[in-house]
């Protein structure tokens, strides 16, 4: 059975990843999807980013309910975190992974590192939205790459970090879970305890 990988920030981790997820599990039979939390993103360095670990303990209360998501901790401690450095530590002659990325991931693939040598070592597939603007992405990956359309709703993490700076209620766009621990941690400067 295939494998999925779902890798990204998850600052936090909100209902727009787990569809996405859910719906990869389904449309490519994968036997398990696992949520890879990016440790040292290069591309968000000097941005603020929240703690590794508050990072991914949302995760875990994410998909706490979902006996085929599991978050799984991958990257290098010591050294910036490339989807492609990842995906070398876990592909093999015999296991050629199933890797996720939604329309967003799709954008800036150009900037990532070694993006041809991605699609080498993992099937990539991606969840599209309607009225993208593919242009700037490279033919090539395009050409590879296999899309796949989910009813997903376009949440972004850090519309939702400043929802919760601004007092706005992010009920519904993330899991309760996850909202209850960043109102009880005080994250994205919540209100301790609210």
């Amino acid at each position: 059975m295939k494998q999925g990988f779902l890798g990204g920030t998850f600052d936090p981790p909100h209902l727009g990843h787990l569809i996405l997820a859910q719906e990869a599990l389904e449309q490519y039979s994968l036997e398990k999807v696992y949520f890879v939390p990016s440790r040292n993103p290069p591309h968000k360095v000097n941005s603020g980013i929240t703690d590794f670990n508050h990072r991914l303990r949302m995760l875990e209360l994410a998909i706490q309910d979902n006996p085929s998501f599991q978050a799984a901790d991958l990257e290098s401690r010591d050294f910036p975190s490339y989807t492609v450095d990842m995906l070398e530590r876990i592909s093999t002659r015999d296991f050629k992974p199933c890797f996720i990325i939604g329309m967003d991931s799709l954008l800036e693939i150009n900037t990532w590192r070694q993006p041809a040598r991605i699609l080498e070592l993992a099937d990539v597939v991606v969840g599209t939205r309607p009225d993208v603007d593919l242009s700037s992405v490279n033919p090539d990956f395009l050409e590879k790459a296999d899309f796949f359309d989910f009813p997903g709703v376009w949440i972004a993490s850090s519309n939702l970090r400043k929802r919760v700076r601004e007092g706005r209620s992010i009920s519904y766009l993330v899991p309760e879970a996850v909202e209850s621990y960043i109102r009880s941690g005080g994250l994205y400067g919540a209100e301790k305890g609210h």
